[in-house]
């Protein structure tokens, strides 16, 4: 384990869990950082935590992960009733033109169609509603504080050359590139 000096760092950056901070490590030492450039160390240790979001509105996540039932849809409810109406309308017209001649025809082919066309609608109106948003998504509960603050999930940097700004962006590009948010209140006490 490093030791961890309590002299300003350069740089610093929180990731979610402490493997992907090892491997942030791991890629800043193939990129040329010495190991006394760059400390991994436990969260809560350093910094007053004041982060800005990179890339896209996280915000959105939320509408995203949304799940709601979407209601039925009008034409297929339309559709159901129509069938169902000329479906039994028929079998009542073809029966009693064959079982019972004697009845009067249009009658009970419009009580056919009625019987047709509610049975139609209830059956449109129960079908299986889809879900909407349910696109596969895990959400996992947040770290418990004790987890949080084991974890070393913290990255710091201490520039051997703090005004080689070339040097300064590489860093900062591999920790937002592997998910780390960087703490505004390091580096800036100059």
């Amino acid at each position: 384990m490093q030791q961890q000096q309590s002299a300003n760092y350069d740089l610093m950056a929180v990731f979610p869990d402490e493997p992907k901070a090892t491997e942030t490590t791991e890629k800043l030492h193939k990129a040329g950082f010495t190991e006394e450039e760059v400390f991994q160390m436990a969260s809560g240790s350093v910094g007053s935590g004041e982060f800005r979001e990179h890339g896209p509105n996280r915000a959105r996540a939320d509408y995203f992960l949304e799940k709601r039932r979407v209601g039925p849809n009008p034409g297929v409810v339309i559709g159901f009733a129509l069938i169902f109406a000329l479906i039994l309308g028929g079998l009542t017209f073809v029966s009693t033109l064959f079982v019972l001649p004697n009845l009067h025809i249009g009658t009970i082919f419009l009580i056919g169609a009625a019987i047709g066309l509610a049975l139609g609608i209830i059956l449109g109106l129960f079908q299986r509603r889809r879900v909407q948003g349910d696109i596969g998504q895990k959400t996992t509960a947040p770290p418990t504080p004790n987890q949080i603050q084991t974890a070393r999930n913290v990255i710091a940097l201490r520039f051997i050359d703090p005004d080689n700004i070339s040097r300064k962006s590489r860093a900062r590009a591999i920790l937002i590139n592997n998910q780390g948010k960087i703490d505004r209140s390091v580096g800036q006490q100059e």
